[in-house]
């Protein structure tokens, strides 16, 4: 189960650059929350540096709980981000879109993939190969898992793990392809001795065309 991160935002009124601009010279992002269930969109603002907690704790991928204060009251919303607009030249964030989720829909998204333990090829000299970082999962918001598992332990060189062998908690679907490999143990290349390489340089190297002797007569 992922853990509970939590965003802290206010009502704001208004909508225009000129009040945004203002807004984020204060220190704040103005942000909107679409819905089915809203009526309309909400719009919002949320501290920067609020914002920069969350989404360093991994809120950019998974359900947040959004507590909205405004009119004299708070009403807390289970919600998805949508999208985090950034200024191109500074990388600055100056606009967030979240998207209100149901404890009854199911929710797509994308969770990373956690390797566990050192394989036994590694070990033996083999390279490890991780080449599918995350994976697409299908689930109700509830069961959202911060990551599926995988033990590479077992893994000799030649092997390799596919999505079809990560751990994937009860309820959740996951939407990329079994087949799909997650890591592979290479086996570990092999060096020419360094005198070998020398020798076979010199071989291969064609041998120097000797000087013609000079005639007699020339100056």
């Amino acid at each position: 189960m992922a853990e509970r991160i939590e965003l802290k935002a206010q009502a704001r009124e208004g909508k225009g650059s000129g009040k945004a601009g203002r807004l984020r010279r204060d220190g704040w992002v103005p942000g909107v929350l679409y819905g089915p269930d809203l009526g309309e969109p909400l719009p919002f603002k949320v501290q920067t540096q609020e914002l920069r907690r969350v989404l360093a704790s991994g809120g950019e991928r998974g359900v947040l709980y959004l507590t909205l204060e405004g009119a004299g009251e708070s009403k807390e919303y289970p919600v998805m981000i949508k999208d985090v607009q950034r200024d191109k030249l500074k990388d600055n964030i100056i606009h967030l879109d979240l998207y209100q989720v149901s404890a009854t829909r199911k929710v797509t998204t994308t969770v990373p993939v956690q390797l566990l333990g050192t394989a036994s090829g590694v070990q033996a000299g083999g390279v490890l190969q991780h080449l599918l970082w995350e994976v697409e999962i299908e689930c109700l918001p509830q069961e959202l898992p911060d990551a599926l598992e995988a033990d590479i332990s077992h893994l000799e060189i030649g092997d390799v793990l596919t999505v079809g062998d990560l751990v994937v908690p009860e309820g959740v679907e996951v939407l990329t392809p079994a087949e799909d490999v997650v890591v592979s143990i290479l086996a570990p290349q092999v060096e020419e001795p360094e005198e070998e390489a020398e020798e076979a340089a010199e071989k291969g190297a064609p041998e120097a065309a000797e000087e013609p002797a000079a005639e007699e007569g020339e100056e």
